[in-house]
């Protein structure tokens, strides 16, 4: 059986919300892990960080159609701080997402003029999070600034982020795009129609972040983002 590799993550809900296909089994595991499984062919495809595909173009198709991206600002990649970020001399980077923290790199050096020295979190002043540990985190009180990245990203280049795209191994059969791309796209739609219908219940700040913050398209303004952050990556020699 193909292995396919899932967030396990929150904001993966609504692309796995009701597969129903006994061809693939799916394997969880947080970003980095997955991207580790996928390079090894431990599994076939994943849903895993953009960067990987940045970094690696010949060696993964493209699920067309799928990401899982930010709109104006993606409340659950966060960074949290006492104090404002161009004053900080130390942060924790989450090693969950590469494509997060390069993005959290970018954000520190060329927006806020700062590079603070990346530490373990317990030296941090300053923690850069993502998914469910994010959302959780931003309502703990502990912080006197939070910066969403999606946001900080869509303030300089009016584009959406887009933190994840559905990846297939080269060598994996072809049938495999198009049967992820099914199941995707039907997932999504049962998933915000009974959203909508009151079928889940979610409080008021879940049913906001997949309705306001989350996009699970990927189109023309997707693309375009990526190529500017490929750039933006290159010229810093962050991809190599």
């Amino acid at each position: 059986m193909i292995e396919v590799g899932k967030v396990s993550y929150l904001n993966t809900l609504p692309l796995f919300y009701s597969w129903d296909t006994q061809e693939v089994s799916l394997i969880e595991g947080h970003p980095s892990e997955l991207v580790k499984k996928l390079r090894a062919g431990q599994i076939q495809a994943g849903i895993v960080s953009s960067v990987e595909f940045l970094l690696h173009p010949e060696d993964y198709r493209v699920v067309p159609g799928i990401s899982i991206s930010s709109r104006e600002r993606a409340c659950s990649v966060l960074i949290f701080s006492k104090r404002p970020l161009e004053f900080i001399r130390s942060i924790h980077l989450t090693p969950a997402s590469m494509t997060s923290k390069m993005l959290a790199m970018y954000v520190l050096k060329r927006v806020y003029g700062n590079s603070p020295e990346v530490v373990e979190r317990s030296q941090a002043e300053a923690l850069l999070l993502i998914g469910d540990e994010a959302f959780s985190e931003k309502d703990s009180g502990r912080w006197d600034y939070i910066y969403d990245l999606g946001e900080e990203w869509f303030r300089l280049h009016g584009l959406p982020f887009v933190f994840a795209l559905f990846l297939v191994r080269r060598d994996a059969p072809e049938w495999l795009d198009q049967l992820i791309l099914e199941q995707c796209r039907k997932s999504r739609e049962e998933f915000y129609h009974d959203l909508e219908e009151g079928k889940l219940r979610l409080q008021k700040p879940l049913k906001d972040y997949f309705n306001l913050c989350l996009d699970y398209t990927l189109d023309e303004e997707g693309w375009r983002s990526l190529s500017l952050f490929k750039e933006i990556l290159m010229e810093d020699a962050i991809l190599c």
